[in-house]
C-alpha cells in the first residue's frame, strides 16, 4: 500500500491556522468573562467628571485624589431622614461584607444641602457608617458644577427640611472611568455584585 505524504508547507500553514483560531477563541472567552453589572452601564466608557470639593477636614478633594481604588458617588444630605441613610447603609454593608473583593472601594457622599452640611456636620454624620463613607461639600459654584456634571437634580421637598434629589449611585473604577449607575432600587446582593464587578476592572 502506498502512503501519501502531505507537503510540509501546507501542513505548517494548516497548523498555524489552528493555533491562530485557538488564540482568537481564547481572546473571545476572555472578553466574555468581563464583569457584568446589574446596574446601567456606560458605552462607550469615558472618564468620570472631575470635581473640586472639600473633605470633612476642610481640605481640597478631587476625584483624581481617589485614583487607584473604586469609588461610589452618591448625592444626598445629612438631614435626610430615610432614603439617604438607607442607601449609605446598603453601600457600607456591601463594602464591609465583600472585604478585599471590594478593592478598597470608597463611598463618597456629595451634599445637595451646602447650607447645612458643613465639613464638621458631614464628619459627624458619616461616622455612623463605620468609616466607609466620606462626606464632601464645597461652595455653591463648585457643588452646582458637580451636580450638572452628573445630571443630578435638587429641588425642595413637600415638607421642610426635605429635599428632592437624585437617588442613584455612580460607580467609578480605579482608573477614574465611569462604569455603572447602581439604581436606588438595587437589592443588597445586586449592590454587592456591582461593587465586586467594579473592583475587578
Amino acid at each position: 500500500m502506498t502512503r501519501t505524504r502531505l507537503p510540509l508547507v501546507p501542513m505548517l500553514l494548516a497548523l498555524a491556522a489552528v493555533v491562530a483560531g485557538t488564540g482568537a477563541y481564547a481572546a473571545w472567552l476572555g472578553a466574555s468573562a468581563r464583569p457584568a453589572f446589574h446596574g446601567t452601564t456606560y458605552d462607550p466608557v469615558a472618564p468620570a467628571p472631575e470635581f473640586r470639593l472639600v473633605d470633612p477636614n476642610g481640605r481640597a478633594a478631587t476625584l483624581a485624589g481617589y485614583r487607584g481604588r473604586p469609588v461610589l458617588v452618591f448625592f444626598g444630605y445629612t438631614r435626610c431622614t430615610d432614603f439617604c441613610p438607607l442607601t449609605l447603609d446598603r453601600l457600607s454593608r456591601a463594602v464591609r461584607e465583600l472585604g478585599p473583593k471590594a478593592g478598597g472601594a470608597r463611598i463618597l457622599l456629595v451634599t445637595v444641602d451646602p447650607a447645612n452640611d458643613t465639613p464638621a456636620a458631614l464628619k459627624h454624620y458619616t461616622a455612623r457608617f463605620g468609616g466607609r463613607v466620606e462626606g464632601l461639600t464645597g461652595d455653591t459654584a463648585a457643588l452646582a458644577a458637580a451636580w450638572r456634571a452628573y445630571s443630578v437634580y435638587v429641588a425642595p421637598g413637600h415638607h421642610q427640611p426635605e429635599l428632592a434629589h437624585s437617588g442613584v449611585v455612580y460607580g467609578i473604577d480605579r482608573h477614574g472611568d465611569l462604569r455603572v449607575v447602581i439604581s436606588d432600587g438595587a437589592s443588597d446582593e445586586e449592590t454587592k455584585d456591582d461593587i465586586r464587578a467594579l473592583a475587578r476592572l
